[in-house]
């Protein structure tokens, strides 16, 4: 069991990563953009539960995922993610490519299965 952050600003898909990890057995917290994000993660560390694990979507209102993950990493340097996108108008890979650039362990583009999702998580915490 871990403890993972998603970070997703559509509710239908951020209720359908919170499904499949909650019923994999890890505990989720969510935030629905970037900035909520944030400011979850420093309450999650701040009360001694940082995430095993944060989920984050790349393109979000308010705040986007590089800057959510860049902000994160300056909090917490060995935080473990993975960056999920649709690309948008654009390729997904684009934007996956510049997350691992990042230091980001796992990307996944939408639309993917539970099984893949619960896979990038096992590896992150592999």
């Amino acid at each position: 069991m871990a403890i993972i952050l998603v970070i997703e600003d559509e509710e239908l898909v951020r209720f359908s990563l919170y499904s499949a990890l909650d019923e994999a057995g890890h505990d989720v917290f969510e935030a629905a953009d970037g900035v909520e994000g944030v400011s979850e993660f420093k309450k999650m560390v701040a009360g001694s539960l940082p995430p095993d694990v944060i989920i984050t979507d790349l393109l979000m209102p308010e705040k986007h995922g590089y800057e959510t993950i860049t902000e994160i990493l300056k909090i917490a340097p060995g935080t473990k993610f993975i960056a999920i996108s649709g690309g948008g108008d654009v390729d997904p890979k684009v934007f996956l490519d510049i997350s691992q650039a990042l230091g980001v362990k796992q990307v996944l583009a939408k639309p993917f299965t539970d099984d893949a999702l619960i896979d990038a998580v096992n590896v992150c915490l592999g």
